[in-house]
């Protein structure tokens, strides 16, 4: 009976040894290194071989959104030409052909232009034409601002139903839901001239206000010597600083108002089409220049108010006639505000 060598022996032992301890190792290995997204798509692509498009579709978006690539953006693509996306599905296959040829894959960037261009006779148009002159006017689609070139040309979009919005200062607001079918290449929806807005009308049963009318004047009192007059430089400076922060406020508005349609628009980052990013583009510049001058109304009203403050302190003037009083009664206007009439003697 022939028996192996030492030799032998102890290299097969060593080999089953290393087999033994490193195959977990490999394992583990192999599965740290399918990431998220790799098992998102993984799993859309299992869907999406059973025929559930609809519950496929946003695992691929969450993984484009996690790690860009031509394929997902491929299937991703694939799954909304077939839930009937077909304008997100035609803007993607564009992208995804426009990635294949930076990354020089010839064959696969012909395939996704093939797609896209096999969309074409299928795509929804939708056409806003709009009567009003009015410069101000704003219109929406949905949360998306329209800008004032796109009004009344056929924009491709998803079948669906789309809400759409007109405003204009001084003028009630239109609003009118619209359906895009896909069986329908054009769908038209018209803007009517705005209504203007109804002025306010005075509460039921109370009486018009009367013309002025004076109370009893109170008892007036006299100054001394010693009390202090109106330093005017600072009122003037005051006024000055709440100016600046009044122009803080407002610029603030506007930018927390530019910020957030900016971040309505294409919220899932994929499938936007150009006149989308242009619109996030510029909202975004919008809000940077307003944040801009907000922090300047603060800091420079800010500044002059307390320098304001300080000019108070320091330089009070005081009155040197003996003989100053003054009265003031509270009055009642025509139009129903309150005020106060102010008289007296220097």
């Amino acid at each position: 009976m022939r028996t192996m060598s030492p030799l032998k022996i102890s290299w097969w032992s060593t080999f089953a040894l290393a087999t033994v301890v490193l195959s977990p190792v490999v394992a583990r290995a192999e599965d740290a290194a399918v990431t998220p997204a790799r098992q998102l798509f993984l799993d859309a692509r299992k869907l999406t071989s059973e025929g559930q498009y609809a519950e496929a579709c946003p695992k691929l978006e969450e993984s484009l959104r996690l790690e860009s690539g031509v394929g997902t953006q491929f299937n991703l693509a694939d799954c909304w030409e077939h839930i009937g996306r077909t304008a997100s599905a035609r803007a993607l296959f564009l992208g995804a052909a426009a990635s294949a040829q930076a990354a020089g894959q010839a064959e696969r960037e012909q395939v996704l232009r093939e797609r896209a261009a096999a969309l074409e006779p299928r795509l929804s148009r939708l056409v806003i034409e709009v009567n009003s002159t009015d410069p101000k006017l704003s219109v929406k689609r949905d949360e998306l601002p329209l800008e004032p070139e796109a009004l009344g040309k056929a924009v491709v979009v998803d079948p669906g139903k789309y809400t759409i919005t007109a405003r204009a200062p001084g003028k009630k607001k239109w609003e009118k839901v619209v359906e895009v079918a896909a069986s329908k290449p054009v769908t038209t929806v018209e803007v009517p001239e705005l209504e203007a807005l109804e002025p306010a009308k005075p509460a039921a049963g109370k009486p018009a206000p009367a013309a002025t009318e004076k109370a009893p004047p109170p008892a007036s009192r006299e100054s001394s010597d010693r009390e202090p007059g109106v330093n005017y430089r600072a009122v003037t400076l005051g006024g000055i600083g709440l100016v600046g922060i009044g122009l803080g406020v407002y610029k603030g508005f506007k930018y927390s108002s530019a910020n957030s349609d900016a971040q309505n628009i294409c919220p899932s980052s994929h499938g936007c089409s150009i006149k989308q990013i242009q619109n996030h583009d510029r909202l975004v510049d919008v809000a940077r220049t307003d944040r801009a001058w907000s922090y300047v109304g603060f800091g420079v009203g800010g500044a002059v108010l307390a320098g304001a403050g300080v000019l108070w302190l320091v330089d009070r003037p005081k009155r040197t006639t003996a003989g100053v009083s003054w009265q003031a009664a509270p009055v009642v206007a025509a139009d129903g505000s309150v005020g106060a009439l102010v008289n007296g003697r220097f």
